[in-house]
């Protein structure tokens, strides 16, 4: 690319209307030089090129980056996307790559696929040397109709049969995958960021997030919709997701309903919530979505279910060394005769020590001491009823 092209093309994006500070543009002046500089050609150019995107990302807002690459860099912001997703996705296997000369092409089919399906493209540029993009295809295809595979959506469209309707389909798929993977990875990269900047002791305001937050949170709702929906609605951002389509309550219903929450600042909680939302539900909610290990660890706790009063009752009870069933005194007299109360014997549970006459001064008589106090009497409910004298 020539000087004069350079200036024009830097010429075309405004940094003072987007409010980009000085050493925010000077980065990206040095990022779009580099990027220019690439050529875009080679595999270990694509990794370069991915990085470089990466870097100048994370210097402005989602929005403001996709005009930027455009005007300034002159790359649309579908490739943009596609040679971040190769940086960010896999670097793991950069060396390989490299050493095997897969092309660009290829790796933008392997940035969104399992490891599973990169290890087995890898391996199998190893054994043929090299990689085609309608092996790679092939690969990822999963045994959809062979005349299908090298052929793009506009192609689809007119193939009739179950064989292009599921190849359409998994073309959907895969787009939509990608999609949400982008928008998610932002809204999060969005909340860190808010949260690593928060002043200690401040609380988050409302006002200046929802600007930030709440777009990026509708077009990663979307884009999750797109996928998780049955039908394909003209405005989801309106609908709720039906127990048909995913079942209520399930970890991908949890992450949907965080995004439509997200993306109504109605929906918000309190000033003083908002920190602890962001920090322990939606961001951990957006990494297990974006995760690409298998089977990613739930990150929220599940409720404890609080406990009934018989069931705090019965573990108090269990506590002691088992539920002991007391019977309530009579109200017969009747029930008295015959019956010494010197013989009765409390509960174990109920049972105490009777302290000392000369350590205890209070007028309470012990459950299991039967001996008598001077000045004390027993109730007369509890004395002993005197036989009648015999007839006879």
């Amino acid at each position: 690319m020539t000087k004069k092209t350079t200036k024009r093309l830097s010429g075309r994006f405004d940094y003072a209307a987007l409010d980009i500070d000085a050493q925010s543009r000077t980065q990206l002046e040095a990022a779009a030089a580099g990027i220019q500089a690439l050529g875009r050609r080679s595999t270990d150019q694509a990794f370069e090129l991915g990085d470089l995107l990466e870097q100048a990302s994370e210097l402005v807002e989602p929005g403001t980056f996709e005009r930027w690459v455009s005007q300034r860099c002159d790359i649309s912001s579908k490739t943009a996307r596609n040679y971040r997703a190769v940086a960010r996705n896999l670097s793991r296997y950069r060396e390989r790559a490299v050493e095997l000369a897969v092309s660009p092409t290829v790796l933008f089919h392997l940035a969104s696929a399992p490891e599973e399906k990169v290890e087995a493209a890898l391996a199998h540029a190893e054994e043929h040397d090299g990689i085609r993009v309608s092996e790679v295809k092939a690969l990822l295809a999963d045994g959809a109709d062979a005349t299908s595979k090298e052929l793009n959506g506009v192609e689809l469209a007119d193939i009739g049969g179950l064989s292009g309707l599921r190849a359409m389909i998994d073309l959907k798929t895969k787009t939509g995958i990608a999609a949400f993977v982008e928008n998610a990875a932002a809204l999060a990269a969005a909340v860190a960021k808010v949260l690593e900047s928060k002043p200690e002791g401040k609380r988050l305001q409302k006002k200046g997030l929802i600007p930030l937050l709440e777009p990026l949170a509708r077009a990663a709702k979307r884009s999750l919709g797109n996928v998780l929906l049955l039908d394909a609605p003209g405005d989801i951002d309106a609908r709720k997701l039906s127990d048909n389509e995913l079942p209520i309550g399930s970890r991908w219903f949890r992450v949907f309903d965080m995004l439509d929450d997200m993306g109504d600042r109605e929906a918000w909680p309190e000033a003083r919530e908002l920190e602890v939302w962001l920090d322990l539900t939606v961001l951990p909610l957006l990494q297990w979505a974006t995760c690409r290990t298998k089977q990613p660890d739930w990150p929220l706790e599940a409720p404890v279910a609080s406990k009934s009063a018989d069931a705090v009752m019965r573990s108090g009870l269990e506590a002691l060394g088992g539920v002991v069933r007391v019977e309530p005194p009579s109200l017969d007299p009747a029930d008295d005769v015959g019956a010494a109360l010197e013989d009765y014997q409390p509960p174990a549970f109920l049972a105490r020590k009777a302290p000392a006459a000369d350590e205890d001064g209070s007028n309470v008589l012990p459950f299991n001491s039967t001996e008598a106090r001077s000045g004390l009497r027993k109730p007369r409910a509890l004395m002993r009823k005197p036989a009648e004298a015999s007839a006879d």
